[in-house]
Order: structure tokens, then sequence, then C-alpha cells
């Protein structure tokens, strides 16, 4: 999930392994030999681990060009020009601000977006979609780019101290997108990234909102005054905007201000998620597995586990 695909070839009508880039174009047409149209911009493989192992270093295969918005090594383009007075500002560039922006941008509402790292998230956090989201995804054209990533999980199997409790089908409903469709968060943001682009609209990267004051009583059709900071440049603008959301996570700073309190229940389990390969004799493929014994727990949305010590 967080790791590269590596090139490979089907010249032989089977695949094997490649040194080619499959996914860049050299300047020139494969089949016809003639200069491309099109240049494909430059890739770049990022660490996904903090810690490895004898099968290598994984990594992700991203374009900072495509993705990385403000902070592109090659600068913004030519029609960027980020107006300092619209509709909304939103901070927080994770899934539900983006889903915010598309549904803006799609409505002809002006927006800014800003968002306090440099790049989409490159690995962890949320690894699953419901039917639900998908729905919402197709009236925006985006539901097939977010199905077709990783597998579809339609049964769930739990053991406890080695004694199958539960298999059977699970996560159906009547959508045409039936089950739990498995994909990254990073892999969505990139998503809604690249959509974003299509209305040349960049995420301001490596900028938080430093403070915002509400004039209500003002009749100003722009009420809601925001300083941005770029923490990389240090530069500081004023905007005005109708509304502000507040899409920046858990530890949102807007919540904060406004406090908002932020309702949860508080456990003392820690979570933790593993990409990698399990050697086990676990019966059940693609599954949502759960795995529970006196000692440890193992849970995974596709093939054998996600591990809780």
């Amino acid at each position: 999930m967080a790791r590269a695909v590596l090139p490979s070839t089907w010249e032989n009508g089977f695949r094997q392994p490649s040194s080619d880039k499959a996914w860049s174009l050299q300047g020139f047409d494969v089949e016809t030999k003639e200069p491309a149209h099109y240049k494909t911009p430059q890739e770049k493989d990022q660490v996904t681990s903090d810690i490895h192992n004898f099968l290598g270093t994984s990594s992700l295969r991203t374009w900072p060009t495509l993705y990385n918005g403000t902070s592109s090594p090659s600068g913004t383009p030519d029609w960027w020009s980020p107006a300092s007075e619209v509709d909304v500002l939103i901070c927080g560039a994770g899934p539900s601000g983006l889903e915010v922006a598309l549904s803006l941008a799609r409505q002809g509402v002006s927006f800014r977006i800003v968002d306090k790292a440099e790049a989409p998230l490159i690995a962890g956090r949320a690894d699953g979609v419901q039917p639900r989201y998908l729905e919402t995804l197709h009236q925006w054209g985006l539901a097939e780019e977010v199905h077709e990533e990783g597998p579809l999980i339609e049964r769930t199997a739990i053991y406890k101290n080695g004694k199958k409790l539960f298999f059977d089908r699970s996560h159906q409903s009547d959508s045409r997108y039936r089950g739990l469709h498995i994909i990254t968060q990073g892999q969505i943001e990139r998503i809604f990234v690249r959509d974003l682009l299509r209305h040349q609209k960049l995420v301001e990267r490596s900028t938080v909102v430093n403070d915002f004051v509400v004039n209500e009583k003002s009749s100003s059709t722009h009420p809601v005054q925001i300083s941005l900071l770029n923490e990389k440049t240090g530069r500081e603008e004023q905007v005005k905007a109708k509304f502000l959301v507040g899409a920046d996570g858990a530890a949102s700073t807007i919540r904060k201000r406004l406090n908002i309190p932020f309702d949860g229940v508080n456990t003392d389990i820690y979570w933790g998620i593993l990409d990698c390969i399990f050697e086990t004799d676990y019966p059940h493929a693609w599954v949502f597995g759960s795995v529970k014994g006196l000692s440890h727990s193992l849970r995974s949305p596709t093939n054998a586990m996600e591990l809780d010590l």
C-alpha cells in the first residue's frame, strides 16, 4: 500500500521485472519513435518507514511537481494568483478539507486551501472506504479512480485463542460499490489533489492559519479576517473570507480557538499499522480478519492482520 510498484514488462507474454520506467516518457513515442507531445514530470522515491529489514527500504513513488502544490520544486504555474478575498478559506488538506474544496470548485465558489505539510500523507492512518463514500465521489466523477486502487473486501473472519468465532460475508450493501474498498489515505489525497489541478487550484503547502478574527458586527460581506503564515518562508498574508473551514484534524487549532470540545472516547489501546508480508498458516485471504489472543491481537482489512501489542 505504502510501497511503490516495481517496474515490469509484458514483452514476452508474461510479467517480468524491467529496468525501464514504464510510467515515464523518454521524450519520444515508444511505438512510432516520434517526439512526444508531452513530457512526464520527474518522480521521487520517498521513504515510508523509519525501520527497515533484509527485504530492503520501503519507499513510495511520488511526483512532487504534481502533488506538492505551492511547495513544488519547479515553482508555481504561471496561472497561479491567489486572491486576498475569497468566499471560503479551508484550513487542512486531508481528505475532509480536500472534499470541501472539490465540492466548492464544482459549484463555482471561490476558495483557498492551506495545509501545514509539504506534501500529501506518505503512509499510515486510514486504509479503506465504504460504499456510501464512493457514491458521493461518483457525483464528482472520482469514484472509479478510488475503487480501482485496491482490493474489495466482502468477508470477515474472527479468531480468538486459536478458535474460529466467525467467518461470513460482511461489508455488504445494495450500492454498486458493494464492499469495503482498500486504499490508503495518502492515495485518496493524491487523487483529490490531481482533480483540483483540473480546476487550476493548488494546495498552499507549509502554510497555517496563524490567527483569525470574526467581525460579527461588521457590514462587510467577508467578515472573517485571517492571518496566514508560511512556515517555510516566514511570509505572512492577510486574507478575508465569508467562511473559515477548520479541517485540520483532531488537534485542530481552529476548533481550540473557538472553544469547541473534542467529543469522543479515549482508550489505553496502542494501534500500529504495518505494510508487510506475513509468513503464516492463516487460512483466509482478502478478508477483514481479526485474531485475538491473551497477549496480543491482530487485525487486517486485506490478508491477515494488524498488530496491536
